[in-house]
């Protein structure tokens, strides 16, 4: 009996272990611009939220919260803003020649919001939510005297549209519109050295809504998903921009303020063998006379870890025997991740500064992300005193 429980043990260990290391092929989505690569390609928008812990959903606020709920946007005046993102590289130490994970765009955000009336609140900006290249998949060719690099890259730039509504006087509504064009360039297929160049449009709606009851808020916003088909000429995918749901509560009294959102993705509806990702959120800040004070606490969790079968040119494919020295797999490494933030906000007569840092503590896949911010406002373009002649 325990020969035969033993035997049983082993070959279910064997069975998991078979699942956990079969390579994952046949993508529904191009290889870069898939979820899996969020780990690194996700770009945490907007310094005050990225300060305390990306939490959003039930702040009212500025445009810094508003790309998670279009509702809180209620801005004291007209603003001019724009954001810068940096992100240190990340190392792919299975490929050769120093290979790194880069994110290209350093322009994170840039646009403008304000008031229509004593209800409304509306908002106009570009926004770069995901950015990623490898630097680079090289190929060595004629016994290694010459380099072919590759350098895959995708990029999704957005322009939204936003406007917040004060239905009553503890209720705000928001929508917005999100204009996307995915970006591909130099895509990684096997067996060609053909660099193929793709954009696709799609629109994303996001309804959103804040209730107010004293010193507490709640919040929840939703991005509706969409279909997108590319085709790569090595490659068709018939792709879905899943789901997206926050939900977020926030206590403010005197001169401190507690956030906290949950968040969930529908990646399974990207491919029946992902997970949905889901996240917790955390956040605070204190107000000291001019200087906001912000820390705060994230975690997202894995959708699938492993090794990925790199594509292959089958119609037309180059028989040059440098192909058989090339990887034909490359890792997904396990993209559960925590994260601490910190943050800084400074106000002055003419506008606001804002600066954050968040660090993935505890995770295979260690981003870092440094977010600088700055919002003028409008009136100061149109003051009417001169500046004194010297």
């Amino acid at each position: 009996m325990k020969f035969r429980l033993l035997l049983f043990l082993s070959l279910f260990g064997i069975m998991l272990f078979a699942q956990n290391t079969t390579p994952l092929e046949d993508l529904s989505t191009p290889q870069f611009a898939s979820p899996l690569y969020d780990g690194f390609s996700r770009n945490y928008l907007g310094a005050e939220a990225a300060g305390r812990g990306y939490t959003g959903a039930a702040v009212l606020g500025s445009i810094s919260g508003a790309l998670i709920n279009p509702a809180v946007l209620m801005p004291d005046s007209a603003m001019v803003f724009t954001e810068i993102g940096i992100k240190p590289p990340q190392n792919e130490n299975t490929l050769p020649f120093n290979s790194n994970y880069v994110s290209t765009t350093p322009l994170g955000m840039f646009g403008f919001s304000g008031k229509a009336g004593s209800r409304f609140a509306l908002a106009a900006l570009y926004s770069n939510p995901k950015s990623i290249m490898l630097e680079s998949y090289s190929i060595l060719i004629n016994q290694g005297a010459w380099i072919v690099e590759r350098k895959p890259k995708y990029n999704l730039h957005q322009f939204s549209g936003l406007l917040s509504y004060k239905a009553m006087d503890n209720l705000n509504l928001g929508i917005a519109l999100n204009s996307q064009i995915h970006s591909i360039a130099d895509p990684l297929y096997l067996r060609t050295y053909d660099r193929v160049e793709r954009t696709r449009y799609a629109l994303r709606i996001q309804p959103g809504m804040l209730y107010r009851m004293g010193y507490v808020m709640v919040g929840a916003s939703a991005i509706l998903p969409a279909k997108i088909d590319w085709d790569l000429r090595y490659g068709q995918y018939e792709s879905t921009l899943p789901l997206e749901v926050t939900g977020g509560i926030s206590f403010s009294k005197e001169n401190y303020r507690f956030s906290g959102d949950v968040s969930y993705i529908n990646d399974k509806a990207v491919d029946s063998r992902f997970s949905d990702r889901y996240g917790l959120h955390l956040g605070a800040e204190q107000r000291e006379g001019n200087r906001i004070f912000r820390a705060g606490y994230m975690y997202r969790s894995n959708i699938w870890d492993g090794m990925l079968k790199i594509p292959e040119n089958t119609a037309n494919p180059d028989s040059s025997m440098f192909w058989d020295d090339l990887a034909q797999e490359m890792p997904i490494r396990d993209n559960q991740q925590h994260f601490l933030s910190v943050g800084l906000g400074y106000l002055f007569k003419f506008g606001q500064i804002n600066i954050s840092a968040m660090q993935c503590i505890v995770g295979d896949t260690r981003q870092t992300q440094i977010n600088l911010g700055l919002g003028i406002k409008l009136n100061t373009f149109m003051r009417k005193e001169l500046p004194p002649s010297y």
